[in-house]
C-alpha cells in the first residue's frame, strides 16, 4: 500500500467541501428554527407559562 500524504490540492478541495458542508447544515438549522418560530406563531416569546 502506497502511504503518501494528501497533496496541497486535495487538502484545499477537502476544506472548500467541509465548507461547502457546513454552510449547508447550518442553513438548514436556520430553515428548521424559522419554520418552527412560524408555526409556533410571532408571540410564542410573550407566552405566560
Amino acid at each position: 500500500m502506497d502511504q503518501r500524504p494528501f497533496s496541497p490540492e486535495d487538502m484545499s478541495r477537502r476544506r472548500k467541501r467541509s465548507i461547502a458542508l457546513a454552510l449547508v447544515l447550518a442553513g438548514l438549522v436556520v430553515l428548521f428554527f424559522v419554520t418552527t418560530i412560524v408555526r409556533l406563531g410571532g408571540e410564542v416569546a410573550l407566552r405566560n407559562f
